[in-house]
């Protein structure tokens, strides 16, 4: 008859069974914390792009409306890249930048017109803009600063403080910017109307 095991060993067995157990139980607590926390923070992430996706969206379509109204200002337009264009170049060395307060005094006081305000608080949230297309034949060179083919390419800027996602589920601000362009076309019949080609980037990158 083999000897019982004595009490003592049968409480530190059973002890290192329930730290086993616990251990195991507070690694699945910790994995279901983390895994709510990462949907979470994509959830809130991916409304904030719908929300900055938004408000680049009604700002081109404000720029669709203004641009196609001045039809007969365009090359005024497209002489003042400064301005007209936040898109840096080899044509367009020193644009005002509508993402800081001395950039957006600058275009303001060309053209007011140039901003919008989405939300009602106020404070501007889009840029609208206009820029030539290529539409010189070679071998002649491109004129950025002249319409040859009654289309130019408009976009707009969210610059919004409040419409623009934040990083994570933080309250800072995300640096990268959204802009969606799109073809505008003008009939020659008095009226303006748009292509359907566009495009959209959070790369917040200005350079061309």
């Amino acid at each position: 008859m083999s000897p019982r095991p004595s009490s003592r060993s049968a409480r530190g067995a059973t002890l290192l069974l329930v730290v086993l157990l616990v251990t195991v139980l507070l690694g699945l607590v910790a994995g279901v914390m983390a895994y709510a926390s990462s949907e979470r923070t994509r959830a809130v992430t991916f409304s904030r792009t719908g929300q900055r996706q938004g408000c680049a969206e009604s700002g081109l379509q404000l720029a669709r409306g203004y641009f196609g109204r001045n039809y007969a200002r365009w090359n005024t337009f497209l002489g003042l890249p400064g301005v007209y264009d936040p898109i840096h170049s080899p044509t367009n060395p020193a644009p005002a930048d509508p993402r800081t307060a001395a950039g957006r005094a600058a275009i303001k006081m060309a053209n007011p017109a140039l901003f919008a305000d989405l939300d009602g608080d106020g404070k501007d949230d889009v840029y609208i803009y206009i820029r030539d297309n290529e539409d010189e034949f070679k071998p002649l060179a491109p004129a950025w600063d002249r319409d040859n083919d009654q289309q130019v390419v408009v976009g707009a800027l969210c610059i919004s403080e409040t419409l623009i996602p934040r990083r994570g589920d933080s309250n800072q601000q995300d640096p990268n910017v959204l802009s969606v362009e799109g073809i505008l076309q003008y009939n020659g019949g008095g009226h303006a109307y748009t292509a359907q080609s566009a495009g959209g980037t959070g790369s917040g990158n200005l350079n061309h």
